[in-house]
């Protein structure tokens, strides 16, 4: 029976030989390496294993035996006799103490006295680069309005200059997954960031040369931003524990929102102070000065939490070990060392054969033709149907991106509080991801009936009917924080990166097929609730009805 806590000591205490009773631990289920030099490594999970002997009301401290499995399945015994109690850490039976009370962690963690934990330094340091990411995408959104009145282009240009981002976007993502997966994150999200900055600085000179030069320029920075999902994903997975999965994917992607609500209040200024080219120039070394930054906060280093996090998985296992569970223990043993096994094949084929994956792809392609829409369209929406002033930064047009920003903060910990509380990831997953579709579609729809055909029978009452329905909109999608993107690494830490390669690639899909659309039926019909509001609508619906019913939070075999 378990040890009680009253009874659990910062001391070693030697029991008679009569209470004593040994636990054997099979090697087999530690991290790879631990076999040789395993005690500094191994105790904190013996010490969470410690049993009490026969007499329940006696305080004792267990003696362990640690086997390894040889190549023939005999078990040899390696260092028995170690007692180890509560804090003191490993104690021969003589008395030494090998550990004393501090903690001896493997040489890629990190255990600082920051105020600021590491993993939280590297995820705010992520969230900062994904600022940069959509202020790079929002500036051409704004940017595109002059650019417009000075080239003379249509709508369907306007609209073939915004949805060429996403041609690159979309090239990189599977590549981006898999490559993330072998080298790691860090490198990956690095190379992303200098490469995007790059294709914003020459911006300006492309657009001056030719539209098709321009074109290809936003394809460059898609290449880059690429990477970015798949790469952040990574590191987080490898740094931040299960039990604040929805807060750091909330507070990195949430930088989205912010990046857009930043690119909207200063981009319009700016053009209207120093001209359309700024915005460019600015941005493009705003993600130079980032790269000089990012190895200063050695992403390549683990938090000391995510070791101890891992470790409780593995004494979770040798506890179901013991209790005939021999197949779940190898699988939770296996989960603990996701991030060392790079070198593994990545199951594509398994990945498709997914029904729950499925349902990952499919909502990521409607959330995301949603989000891009908008975010190329608003905008131009704001100026040439509600007669905003952008470039002069009417509050009204960024009151939307600000309630998402708002609004994000809320989202992880309100799930990862549910999760904590015993309610079941899957259900949590699918409620936070029903309210964003469901909300959204409610808003698209009332939306596109209050737009005016013309600007005539605009109303000051009307336009702000509107942008208040625009910002409810915004406000509940950053409620798929908790869904559909904390769904990959759910299904498998191991492959997160892989899989959301794969669900960003179809979620890339709405920025060409769907931006691209906009300016074709709107050069068509002449209306924004056919071209933009409706469709959106549909989307999210048919996402809604799918996620609903296939989505799943259980790890998959194949992890």
């Amino acid at each position: 029976m378990r040890l009680p806590a009253t009874n659990c000591r910062n001391r070693l205490v030697r029991p008679s030989s009569a209470t004593r009773r040994p636990i054997r631990v099979d090697a087999t289920y530690l991290q790879p390496g631990l076999r040789n030099g395993w005690l500094p490594r191994v105790a904190p999970l013996l010490r969470r294993t410690a049993y009490a002997g026969e007499n329940d009301g006696q305080e004792t401290t267990a003696e362990v035996l640690l086997a390894s499995t040889s190549a023939n399945g005999a078990g040899d015994a390696l260092n028995s006799n170690v007692l180890l109690s509560e804090d003191v850490g490993p104690v021969t039976p003589e008395g030494g103490n090998d550990g004393g009370k501090k903690e001896e962690l493997p040489e890629d963690y990190v255990d600082d006295n920051w105020w600021i934990p590491h993993r939280w330094r590297v995820t705010f340091m992520i969230a900062l680069a994904f600022i940069l990411c959509n202020m790079d995408k929002v500036n051409m959104s704004v940017a595109v309005i002059p650019m417009a009145e000075d080239l003379g282009w249509s709508a369907t240009s306007r609209g073939i200059v915004q949805s060429a981002f996403f041609f690159g976007y979309t090239v990189t993502q599977i590549p981006a997954g898999w490559i993330s997966t072998k080298i790691g994150g860090a490198v990956v999200l690095l190379s992303g960031v200098a490469l995007w900055s790059f294709g914003t600085l020459i911006a300006p000179l492309a657009a001056h040369m030719g539209f098709w030069l321009l074109c290809a320029s936003r394809a460059l920075v898609g290449l880059g931003e690429g990477f970015a999902p798949s790469a952040a994903t990574n590191v987080m997975a490898s740094q931040v524990p299960g039990t604040e999965r929805a807060r750091a994917v909330a507070t990195v992607f949430g930088g989205l929102d912010m990046g857009s609500a930043i690119g909207l209040l200063i981009c319009g200024p700016l053009i209207r102070m120093y001209g359309w080219p700024c915005v460019f120039y600015l941005f493009a070394l705003l993600g130079l000065f980032w790269c000089v930054g990012w190895p200063f906060v050695r992403p390549e280093k683990r938090d000391a939490k995510m070791w101890r996090y891992q470790q409780a998985k593995l004494a979770a296992a040798a506890k179901k070990d013991q209790n005939g569970a021999q197949n779940g223990s190898q699988n939770a043993a296996a989960d603990v060392n996701a991030q060392s096994t790079a070198a593994e094949k990545v199951p594509w084929g398994e990945f498709f054969k997914s029904v729950p994956v499925w349902a990952i792809i499919t909502a990521h392609f409607c959330f995301n033709w949603g989000y891009y829409t908008l975010l190329s369209w608003l905008p131009s929406f704001f100026q040439l149907a509600l007669k905003l002033d952008v470039q002069n930064s009417s509050f009204l047009t960024v009151i939307p991106y600000i309630a998402m920003t708002l609004m994000t903060p809320l989202v992880g910990p309100a799930a990862d509080s549910l999760v904590g509380g015993g309610m079941r990831t899957t259900n949590v997953r699918k409620i936070f991801q029903g309210m964003s579709f469901l909300g959204s579609a409610i808003c698209m729809i009332a939306c596109g009936i209050l737009t005016p055909a013309t600007t005539a029978g605009l109303t000051a009452g009307r336009v702000s009917l509107i942008v208040g329905l625009l910002s409810m909109s915004f406000a509940v999608a950053t409620c798929a924080r908790a869904g559909l993107y904390c769904n990959h690494q759910d299904l498998s830490p191991r492959y997160a990166s892989a899989l959301l390669g794969i669900s960003n690639t179809a979620g890339a899909l709405p920025g060409i097929l769907g931006v691209w659309s906009v300016g074709v039926l709107l050069d068509m019909t002449g209306s924004w609730s056919t071209a933009m509001f409706y469709p959106i609508a549909a989307t999210q619906l048919f996402g809604l009805l799918i996620y609903t019913a296939f989505a799943s939070s259980k790890k998959q075999a194949w992890s």
